[in-house]
């Protein structure tokens, strides 16, 4: 039995191959785990802290709800439930409406935020060893040379647990997430006995718009963008689910719901306290015991939420010709040795600059889940030939022209720029048009719909891409009948 484990776990965890069902570790109890793992963590109580900005506590967390779960369950759709079908990786699925060097093109941007998402990961665990050992010694910080320190030791412990695996990932987070709930809960409960309910729900805003119904959608609208910017995490995990519904439910449970509960203790702590950063309050106000001990596991949730980061892009550079043959360690390390070099140089401007990341992250996968959505439901009907996906010669049927589906490149080239139209990410100076349709809700629609249009247009006419049209089906069919 130990030996079966071994050999699938070298199979499933390190290499691309299209995994069969009994091949997979992964039920939707131990996604869940994982995408709760994955979804709390210091990000969120940060979240809270930009939401505070415009809504008070019941209106941020409706709104917060409201934006992770119509973002979350559209962007899982077509990259949780098409991993675990065929069980493969986000980024060979891609191959199916980018071609392999449209993907190629894709995983440069994605690594860059991937990495930048890993070293503010990394700060934070940092900042919250900082608390606990200042916190234990009595004095406000153990200074910066500490955290810089503490936040390579954080790297290093992703690295690790990347290293190992995501059997290893999977009984870690079996642990980890539960307590992180129960962290949670104790968190709010530490607010309330300190402030009281009425004190929570009563908090104002701190620099509310003029009009309410703004102050929602840009509520909304942020965790649109956050919830979006998931997308690159989907298909690593996915492909190691035993079903599509344990792929795609363990998002509702996670993403949602588990990041909602953390951004709500972001917004409470930030209307009452004036702080949306638990880990600095946790002693003062839990005291040094119950402080100390929540400060450790929302510690624990950086390194879940970073290997999780990590292992998906790995996998993802695993199907390039530079990585294909190389081993699991030297990948992950060479894949981490920029994000020790921006924990080195420029930690405090990428952390300082944090809503920026996830301002241009909203701009960027709005696009990208619109054209994965409508081609893998709407123009491949859920079907996708796997020896054309593992095809790079000009024979596959994704090679499209020379690799690159240059009418999805065009959409997405167009798609980043019309999100600006509505709202600007980084002032959040919007516009009316803003107040009915989102940022994000018009860039999904309208790059899916231009998609779907330039698609049938040249696609399907001119039969690039593997696409059938209507007619050519009908006269297939015919010449099948003879």
């Amino acid at each position: 039995m130990a030996k079966k484990e071994f050999d699938a776990n070298q199979e499933s965890q390190f290499g691309i191959l299209p995994l069969l069902k009994e091949e997979r570790p992964y039920t939707l109890l131990d996604n869940t785990w994982i995408n709760i793992g994955l979804a709390i963590a210091t990000w969120c109580f940060l979240i809270g802290g930009s939401v505070s900005l415009f809504a008070g506590f019941k209106i941020g967390v409706l709104g917060t709800l409201a934006g992770n779960m119509a973002s979350v369950l559209v962007m899982a759709l077509a990259s949780s439930t098409s991993s675990a079908k065929y069980g493969i990786d986000l980024y060979t699925g891609a191959n199916s409406y980018l071609g392999r060097n449209g993907t190629s093109l894709l995983m440069a941007c994605i690594t860059v935020f991937q990495l930048v998402w890993n070293i503010i990961l990394s700060i934070m665990f940092g900042r919250a060893v900082d608390n606990i050992v200042s916190g234990i010694k009595g004095v406000d910080t153990m200074g910066p040379v500490f955290v810089a320190i503490m936040s390579l030791i954080g790297l290093f412990l992703i690295i690790l647990i990347v290293w190992k695996g995501p059997l290893v990932m999977k009984k870690m987070n079996a642990i980890v997430a539960p307590l992180l709930i129960v962290v949670i809960v104790m968190l709010l409960i530490m607010i309330s006995k300190n402030y009281g309910w009425h004190g929570v729900l009563d908090g104002k805003p701190i620099a509310p718009f003029d009009s309410e119904w703004v102050n929602f959608l840009i509520v909304f609208e942020l965790n649109l963008g956050a919830g979006l910017s998931w997308w690159p995490n989907m298909g690593g995990m996915g492909r190691l689910c035993k079903s599509e519904k344990a792929s795609y439910w363990a998002n509702l449970f996670g993403l949602v719901l588990a990041a909602t509960a953390g951004t709500a203790v972001g917004i409470a702590s930030a209307v009452t306290i004036g702080n949306a950063d638990p880990t600095e309050w946790m002693v003062p106000i839990g005291g040094i015991v119950l402080g100390i001990i929540s400060l450790v596991f929302v510690a624990f949730a950086n390194l879940t939420s970073g290997s999780c980061v990590t292992y998906n892009m790995c996998l993802g550079l695993k199907r390039t010709r530079w990585f294909k043959n190389k081993s699991w360690a030297f990948l992950v390390l060479i894949y981490d040795i920029p994000a020790v070099i921006g924990l080195i140089i420029w930690p405090t401007q990428i952390y300082d600059n944090f809503y920026i990341l996830l301002a241009i992250s909203c701009t960027f996968y709005c696009p990208i889940v619109a054209i994965n959505t409508v081609d893998y439901f709407f123009f491949r009907k859920q079907n996708l030939d796997i020896r054309s996906l593992f095809n790079n010669s000009a024979d596959s049927k994704y090679n499209f022209w020379n690799g690159f589906n240059w009418v999805a490149i065009v959409v997405m080239l167009i798609g980043m720029p019309f999100y600006l139209l509505f709202l600007n990410p980084a002032t959040l100076v919007y516009h009316e048009a803003f107040k009915y349709v989102t940022a994000s809700g018009a860039s999904l629609v309208f790059s899916g719909a231009l998609y779907y249009v330039l698609g049938k247009l040249i696609l399907f006419r001119k039969n690039i891409g593997g696409y059938r049209s209507k007619d050519q089906t009908i006269r297939k069919e015919e010449q099948n009948e003879y």
